[in-house]
């Protein structure tokens, strides 16, 4: 349309277009500091021309509609560093706890009692007959197994704390699992009908990337429009429907599989990740190490001790300065525990002879464990240096990704983020737009009063 018409015409779409982009604008000044809000962007494009006898004429501005500026390579990229320090976070935390009960190094530590428990035998060899020295080997034997059982307590407490922390996590999964499927069926809905639904959409990816804290996810789009994401090889959630999981323990390892089914998650990372590798893989093989070498002191003691002699007419023989098998269940006799008398440090019963007790002293130096390479002392401090060894792993693990998490947020901040200084510009280019185009309207009018003036 041509004349003073077409040229209110263009003039009334360019105030509507800058008006739009004023309260685009406005809309993005207001959630500067909106958690996961996403900086929106109007897009504006030129409207069809009229065909006029000397050419084509525009016709004005079109608002396109309202754009998210958001990266999907950068989000992919925070969820997949979310999951891997997630497992390193929580790892970190457990095993701090591990290394806590060990108290190493520490005068008050399992090593030093195990140190302890050997000289008893060496202090006895220089007071075979003397009760105060048998009664003080009891004490100390009685202390190392204490500590002994104290960690193995503290490590069945872990596992089953770890059971519960799972079943939190996975009722955190599921429920933002159902959360993200009700957001995608609210912007579906929206977008049929024509509407706008990027805050709806902040609303989603900003569960996501809390889901993917919790564990390993993959995220695409499907192809039209809506959110596709898989937990290694279960499917968990798209505009179809979604899933949910489920604790359970199966002989002594934690699984999380899919409620109703026996699918077994593959779930490798996140805070889950974490906690399933912590409680079956970790804990399980320290408790191992530890049993082991519980059980070469008990075996090893035994044997030395019951070839000895106590003190008595005819002296006792035969006897074991232990009971039980592993960490949990390591004792000394009952019988000696009664029975002083019954400990053994002769060789041959004579009173005075100390051989046998000379040998179980020198059995801390026998290399016992790890394929006849370590001693007891020794494997013991192998131990908890690998504790330690894998607290400081994952310690650096979680410090690197951190690292790459701030960057990688800075940069979606940096394209995302609503930068106040350059909307502040935006809204004079779109004030400008609008006072130019209300100018246009004003001079047209004045054509219309002069037209009528000639009339």
């Amino acid at each position: 349309m041509s004349g003073l018409n077409g040229i209110l015409d263009v003039a009334r779409r360019a105030l509507s277009a800058q008006r739009a982009g004023i309260d685009v604008t406005s809309h993005n000044v207001a959630n500067a500091s909106t958690p996961g809000y996403t900086r929106q962007r109007l897009n504006l494009q030129a409207t069809s021309p009229t065909k006029e006898t000397f050419g084509y004429l525009g016709s004005g501005v079109a608002a396109s509609g309202v754009q998210r500026i958001r990266q999907a390579f950068i989000d992919q990229q925070i969820r997949n560093t979310n999951h891997y320090l997630s497992k390193s976070a929580e790892q970190e935390s457990v095993l701090s706890q591990i290394e806590a009960a060990f108290n190493e190094p520490s005068d008050a530590g399992l090593g030093s009692m195990i140190n302890g428990f050997f000289n008893s035998f060496q202090d006895l060899s220089l007071h075979p007959e003397d009760s105060s020295f048998r009664n003080s080997l009891v004490q100390r034997a009685t202390a190392m197994n204490d500590g002994f059982h104290r960690i193995t307590a503290s490590f069945d407490q872990l596992k089953s704390d770890l059971i519960l922390d799972a079943q939190s996590k996975v009722d955190q999964v599921n429920t933002l699992v159902r959360e993200i499927y009700e957001t995608g069926q609210r912007i579906t809905s929206l977008e049929a009908g024509g509407l706008d639904a990027n805050d709806i959409r902040d609303i989603q990816d900003l569960k996501i990337d809390e889901l993917s804290k919790l564990a390993n996810i993959k995220v695409s789009d499907d192809g039209q429009g809506g959110t596709l994401i898989t937990l290694g090889n279960v499917f968990m959630e798209s505009r179809a429907g979604f899933s949910t999981l489920q604790v359970g323990v199966v002989g002594t390892q934690l699984q999380i599989t899919v409620a109703g089914s026996s699918t077994v998650a593959d779930i490798a990372g996140g805070e889950l990740g974490g906690i399933l590798e912590t409680r079956n893989v970790l804990i399980p093989g320290y408790q191992a190490k530890l049993d082991s070498l519980v059980s070469s002191i008990i075996t090893r003691t035994n044997a030395v001790h019951s070839a000895g002699y106590g003190i008595g007419t005819p002296p006792p023989t035969g006897n074991n300065f232990f009971v039980g098998i592993d960490g949990r269940s390591i004792n000394v006799n009952p019988a000696i525990v009664s029975n002083l008398n019954l400990i053994a440090a002769s060789g041959d019963g004579a009173p005075g002879n100390n051989t046998v007790a000379l040998s179980l002293a020198g059995v801390s130096d026998e290399k016992l464990l790890n394929g006849g390479s370590e001693t007891i002392p020794q494997n013991y401090s192998s131990l908890v240096s690998d504790i330690g060894a894998t607290i400081q792993s994952v310690s650096n693990a979680s410090k690197s990704q951190d690292l790459v998490l701030k960057q990688l947020e800075n940069q979606r901040s940096a394209i995302s983020g609503v930068s106040i200084d350059e909307e502040m510009v935006a809204l004079i280019k779109f004030q400008n737009g609008f006072d130019a185009a209300a100018k246009v309207i004003t001079t047209v009018n004045q054509m219309y009063q002069s037209l009528l003036n000639m009339v």
